[in-house]
């Protein structure tokens, strides 16, 4: 009956496009791209499949929007830490460092970013956003490490080292044993924040 669809409808609660893409990007932190399922998703969101399709045309699009997500969340923070010039540089980097190496999913290096680099290895677009992205991480960190007083080559050396740091600790980082969070943060700060070597 009329009646009945009506009140189908209600119970379901409205989704938007954003709600769609979170849920992917915590299913993909859990797992893998290729373990991400449509009926799935919407099964963890308590909807019908069909809902899905008034945001998205496809499983592809679906993937290509969380990426894009992804790829403006980074760039987005950047901006941000850029704008933010409170503290000393070394106060900046040792932030940077903390917010990277939390037990939180979709920090940069988390595991949703860990499963973006394992898809990168077999998508050559999905390849270019993450270099994208990494250049501009790069990028920041090279330009806290000079503002802190080190030359331009030691910059983009410390800069490299960072993020190289921030992405392999996370692949032997057990998220929710804290102890290892914060031992892995004192490891990157003790090689990351090389404050002797101001002024040299």
């Amino acid at each position: 009956s009329r009646q009945a669809v009506k009140s189908q409808k209600s119970a379901e609660p409205p989704l938007a496009r954003k709600d769609w893409i979170d849920a992917a990007i915590e299913m993909m932190a859990e797992d893998n791209v290729e373990a991400l399922r449509v009926d799935t998703l919407a099964e963890r969101l308590g909807v019908t499949k069909g809902s899905f399709y008034w945001h998205f045309k496809g499983r592809e699009d679906l993937l290509f929007a969380v990426l894009e997500a992804w790829r403006l969340q980074m760039t987005s923070q950047i901006r941000a830490l850029i704008a933010d010039t409170s503290g000393t540089p070394w106060e900046r980097i040792e932030r940077l460092l903390r917010i990277a190496i939390a037990a939180r999913p979709e920090v940069p290096g988390g595991p949703f970013e860990l499963t973006l680099r394992d898809w990168a290895r077999r998508d050559a677009k999905v390849a270019e956003i993450v270099r994208e992205v990494d250049k501009a991480r790069t990028d920041f960190a090279r330009l806290l490490y000079r503002d802190a007083g080190l030359s331009e080559a030691d910059a983009q050396d410390f800069a490299e080292l960072h993020m190289g740091y921030v992405i392999g600790s996370r692949m032997t980082l057990d998220a929710g044993d804290r102890e290892e969070v914060q031992r892995n943060r004192r490891i990157a700060i003790a090689l990351l924040l090389p404050k002797e070597r101001v002024g040299r």
